[in-house]
């Protein structure tokens, strides 16, 4: 059992116990990830989100409604207006999960050193169901946008640290039931720029190149 301040804990390196707040779980990691950026929005989003899914799955519900009880009300009318009512929650979830996807709820960066191109960083989104989405990105791949709604686009891992990548996932995932995994090529996100941001955030952005307004 290492102890702190004895001469084997100084000799061995050290394993840092982090809880992952939305994962809810303990691991184990010898990388200590550190938090340099949340969005100011994720709890509107959140519950933007849910409150979208909720009125689909009630909509969705209501159907057999349509077509029950007795009414003159003609079937092909009811046909119309339980798929109107469908069509409009629909494409309002739809719009919604399209809008919010690329939003970033917190950034944490796996060193305590100046960020640089090649920093192992944790981008944390959310899918759509509203839950946490995590994966791993470099600052060289991040690209400016050009759809709405984005700051950046993901490009290929570069040859020169995919190996590292691959050591990095290895070690975040210790531990995790929902493991995080590499942003894909075409992957997007958003990141709050206007009015000025962090000294960390700064570092990523000039470490990434510019985005857009």
């Amino acid at each position: 059992m290492i102890r702190v301040g004895s001469i084997h804990a100084k000799a061995r390196p050290v394993v840092y116990m982090l809880r992952h707040v939305a994962y809810g779980q303990r691991f184990q990691t010898t990388l200590q990830p550190r938090v340099v950026y949340e969005g100011g929005l994720t709890k509107a989003a959140r519950v933007m989100k849910l409150a979208s899914i909720a009125s689909f799955v009630g909509a969705s519900a209501a159907v057999p409604f349509f077509f029950t009880g007795d009414s003159t009300v003609p079937s092909a009318a009811r046909t119309i207006l339980a798929l109107t009512t469908l069509g409009m929650t629909g494409s309002s979830t739809g719009i919604v999960t399209w809008a919010l996807r690329p939003y970033i709820t917190s950034i944490s960066v796996l060193n305590n050193e100046e960020i640089t191109p090649q920093t192992p960083m944790l981008v944390q989104t959310m899918n759509v169901w509203a839950q946490p989405k995590v994966r791993l990105v470099f600052p060289i791949q991040l690209k400016p946008a050009t759809q709405p709604l984005s700051s950046w686009v993901v490009s290929e891992v570069p040859l020169e640290i995919s190996d590292k990548a691959d050591k990095v996932l290895q070690e975040v995932n210790k531990g995790r039931k929902k493991l995080v995994t590499m942003a894909k090529q075409g992957d997007l996100f958003y990141a709050h720029m206007e009015g000025g941001v962090g000294p960390e955030m700064e570092q990523i952005v000039r470490a990434a190149g510019p985005t857009q307004a």
